[in-house]
């Protein structure tokens, strides 16, 4: 394998662990208007669905039965971050008014940002780049795309 490790990907996907995922499709439809790419299974025991955000992949893959993830967790895990480039206020509030549980819009010294969270306590991150550093940075990694 030569190269770089990632030199022949030709696509990458961050994978989502939910409760059931019918039940997250049908909430990633209604909160978030987003239409799954793929709903099917890895097997009868791996039901998987797939979304396209922003050019990247996220695939909500089922948890084993009976198993279930201390909310709590959520605060220490990796999550799903969103680089936007608009009023991040109004966002926060069109979530709000679905009844998705949404954090305050908070400032970082780089970023203005909010947390969001689905049924089974996955953080989602809205984020806005405040400087012009990270701005540049992020419009670099698009134009890359």
């Amino acid at each position: 394998m030569g190269g770089k490790v990632f030199e022949q990907a030709e696509m990458m996907a961050t994978v989502i662990r939910v409760h059931d995922v019918a039940t997250s499709v049908e909430w990633y439809r209604d909160k978030l208007d987003l239409d799954p790419l793929h709903v099917g299974s890895d097997g009868p025991d791996h039901p998987i669905a797939a979304f396209e955000i922003a050019g990247s992949v996220i695939s909500l893959w089922q948890l084993p039965p009976g198993a279930r993830r201390p909310r709590p967790d959520a605060d220490h895990n990796t999550y799903v971050v969103a680089v936007v480039n608009g009023d991040l206020e109004a966002q926060r509030q069109a979530l709000e008014s679905r009844g998705v549980e949404v954090g305050e819009l908070r400032r970082s010294a780089n970023n203005e940002f909010f947390w969001f969270y689905d049924p089974d306590g996955n953080r989602f991150e809205v984020s806005r780049p405040l400087t012009a550093e990270y701005r540049e940075a992020a419009a670099r990694i698009v134009t890359r795309n």
